[in-house]
């Protein structure tokens, strides 16, 4: 409205001026220099950012606090009445304008589209539409964005450089009894990360990308008594002697920092609220379930000498013997091209047999995300994201606060969570950063023989993962609500809603006839086949298998109770669960997905618009003005307008012969078809008429678009043939 009231010359003054500046400005900034430094630009952007942030979050609220006060205080006045801005001089001329759009209007709007309810409610659904919709295309961006999926390639190759034998390393899974652990230890732990590499500096062998942050940590967990059955042991807490002995004596070199002879000490762990939190953990073993806040800790030496001299004094005084439950060997390492660490936990668990169970555990994150580390267009994302996410809470506060019945509405509620979810999200990401900031300061301040726990910042980085993924979740749900109009999402939900009982009846059924199987194959075949060695696994493994997927399960494997007994198993999961109740289950689906899509097509024997059509009227007017080239145009072809009648006349004839006839319609759509197409002619020929007049009087009017007074006659107007006076009656009437 504000560009339409601008002349054109204005117009065109404008739009040069400013090509002039947008021209003279970058001509500046290439040639004389003026460019920013990356960082600077990023602080720039960063301090953008918070700018909208205040006005948000904390301007914003407050004036509309000061506006309710001032309106709560001051009694309300009559304000007088002003004419909106913009609006052209009323005359002839415009007020055919506004006849001419109006009729325009009125062609397009049919009698479907003028059911008020349904319109309320798909605009309700276009504001939600676009506002999830945005918000669930910026989150999906962000987490796709923070997620680096080369992580993947290194973990699997620290998982084999640690676990496997290679010509310079002893393989993690070779340890089969407690002695070799010290062999581990000296070959793969101390001589592969002392040796020297092809710079001539110590380094780890395998990839001289990585560097060891600190030294190595060695924990290991005893149980109070030798023989604890199969209950949950007591841990052992008592400070010991070399070789284990008691009493416990305090010898010379205790206050020393000279700590090559220092025995396995009781883990000294701060406590403090965070740590209670973040570190009060399990690690699940094979056996049992060992505490990450427990057991004896002793730390190696940062040279290669004294690390040697550890693992000799370990093995001689036997600190690992056979009532060691478990040993944990924890050390981060650091890739500063990829920016990247890697938390490493090796598990070597004693077994009751005398042999030991080994377990390679490597979690590779990236959790250095600083303003400096992020690029350009990252930074540009997580602005759109945070902008989105203020709009969201805006909306569902906004909500909330005009209708306070919004609160015991379902959807209310998983509005809520969805800004809790944020908010958290966003208390974790800082706090992760603070921890890793931390450690870092320690990396720069500190010796090298100390160790550094990345564990609280792992932790942290695990859990957004999981709030990132339940967040995902959760807006997914709530974009299905909002897609609900389509006939796709109103089918299948539906189909949910009658059909529960029977899916969950039929899907208790198979899984008591899983359990049952599984339950059945694991007592005879637990202790031959990996695949049935624990009951929940071997519950696992029939469902894996009755669903079709079967790698990784040989026949065999069913046959280590008995072959006769074997078969009849496996005629039982095949047969019975495979085919039989999967089938059944799929044609239940199937029976109230029909009866469903019946009774959906009975709801739609309803002549109403669709969500589509509302919205092409809706914002017909943005699409006519944005998208302009989408518009048809009339080409003339080299005919005349009524010889293209004609071509397109003669056209659709010979289409309506070349198609198959269409069905019979009723007697009562036939006649709405009529009332339909009569008055679309009769709006057309309003329209045409309007026109006319304008043309008529943008011609021969004046600036206001008045006809100018015919002049005066000396003859009587009696004596008029009848023709002529009736016309002119007609436009002194119009005048």
């Amino acid at each position: 409205m504000f560009f339409k009231n601008i002349k054109h010359k204005d117009l065109a003054c404008f739009g040069v001026t400013t090509f002039v500046l947008v021209v003279c400005f970058t001509l500046i900034a290439v040639f004389s220099g003026f460019e920013h430094e990356s960082q600077r630009y990023k602080t720039m952007m960063v301090t953008v950012v918070l700018v909208f942030f205040f006005l948000y979050l904390v301007y914003e609220p407050l004036r509309f606090l000061v506006m309710a006060i001032d309106y709560a205080t001051w009694p309300d006045e009559d304000q007088p009445y002003k004419a909106e801005r913009g609006l052209s001089k009323p005359n002839h001329i415009a007020y055919l304008k506004v006849r001419l759009r109006s009729l325009r209007s009125e062609l397009l709007i049919t009698e479907r589209h003028r059911n008020e309810k349904l319109n309320r409610r798909y605009k309700h659904i276009a504001g939600d539409l676009l506002l999830y919709g945005s918000y669930f295309v910026a989150l999906m961006v962000v987490v796709v964005m923070q997620e680096d999926q080369c992580l993947y390639y290194n973990t699997n190759n620290m998982q084999r450089l640690f676990r496997d034998n290679t010509s310079v390393t002893f393989g993690l899974m070779e340890v089969y009894f407690i002695y070799q652990i010290h062999y581990y230890l000296r070959i793969t732990m101390v001589e592969a990360f002392f040796s020297p590499n092809t710079y001539g500096y110590e380094g780890w062998w395998a990839m001289e990308q990585w560097q060891k942050i600190g030294v190595i940590r060695l924990r290991q967990v005893r149980p109070v008594h030798s023989h604890n059955g199969l209950g949950e042991p007591e841990w052992d807490t008592t400070t010991y002697s070399p070789e284990w002995r008691l009493p416990y004596n305090r010898l010379h070199y205790t206050d020393k920092f000279w700590r090559i002879y220092e025995p396995f000490r009781p883990a000294q762990f701060e406590i403090t609220f965070l740590n209670g939190l973040l570190l009060n953990f399990n690690h699940w073993g094979y056996l049992l379930r060992y505490p990450e806040l427990a057991g004896y800790i002793v730390l190696l030496m940062s040279t290669k000498v004294n690390c040697l001299k550890q693992i000799e004094y370990l093995k001689s005084y036997s600190w690992l013997n056979k009532n060691t439950s478990a040993l944990f060997i924890d050390f981060t390492m650091y890739n500063a091209d990829m920016n990247a660490f890697t938390v490493i936990t090796l598990r070597v668990e004693n077994s009751q047999f005398g042999v030991q169970l080994p377990r390679v555990h490597v979690d590779t994150v990236m959790m250095l995300g600083s303003v400096e580390t992020r690029s350009a267009f990252e930074l540009f994302v997580l602005f759109v994201y945070a902008i989105l996410v203020i709009q969201f809470g805006r909306g569902v506060f906004s909500k909330i606060w005009h209708d306070r019945t919004a609160l015991h509405e379902a959807w209310t509620a998983v509005d809520l969570v969805i800004c809790m979810l944020n908010i958290f999200l966003l208390g974790l990401t800082v706090m992760r950063d603070i921890e890793t900031d931390d450690l870092s300061d320690m990396i720069e301040t500190n010796t090298r023989g100390q160790y550094l726990d990345f564990q609280r910042p792992l932790v942290l980085h695990q859990v957004l993962g999981i709030v990132k993924g339940f967040l995902v979740a959760i807006t997914t749900l709530r974009l299905w609500k909002v897609l609900q109009f389509a006939a796709v999402f109103q089918h299948f939900t539906h189909t949910l809603f009658y059909a529960w009982r029977a899916v969950a009846s039929l899907g208790v059924i198979i899984l008591v006839l899983l359990m049952g199987i599984g339950i059945a194959l694991a007592v005879p075949n637990g202790n031959n086949a990996e695949v049935f060695h624990h009951i929940i696994q071997a519950v696992i493994t029939c469902l894996w298998y009755s669903v079709g997927f079967s790698g990784g399960i040989k026949p065999t494997d069913f046959f280590h109770g008995g072959r006769i007994l074997g078969i009849m198993l496996y005629l039982v999961l095949v047969f019975l669960l495979a085919i039989l109740l999967m089938n059944v289950f799929a044609s239940v689906i199937y029976d109230y997905f029909n009866e469903t899509g019946r009774d959906l097509k009975e709801q739609t024997g309803v002549k109403q618009i669709t969500f589509w059509e509302f919205l092409r009227i809706e914002y017909v007017d943005v699409c006519t003005r944005w998208f302009r080239c989408t518009q048809k145009k009339y080409h003339r072809r080299g005919r005349t307008v009524a010889q293209n009648v004609e071509w397109t006349l003669s056209l659709q004839e010979e289409e309506m012969l070349n198609k198959q006839p269409k069905p019979r319609i009723s007697d009562a759509e036939r006649h709405a078809d009529y009332l339909r197409r009569g008055e679309r002619m009769f709006k057309l020929m309003a329209i045409l008429n309007v026109q006319v007049e304008m043309l008529e009087r943008l011609v021969l009017g004046d600036e206001n678009g008045n006809l100018p007074t015919p002049p005066a006659s000396d003859s009587d107007p009696d004596d008029m043939p009848e023709m002529y006076r009736k016309r002119r009656t007609v436009e002194l009437g119009q005048l």
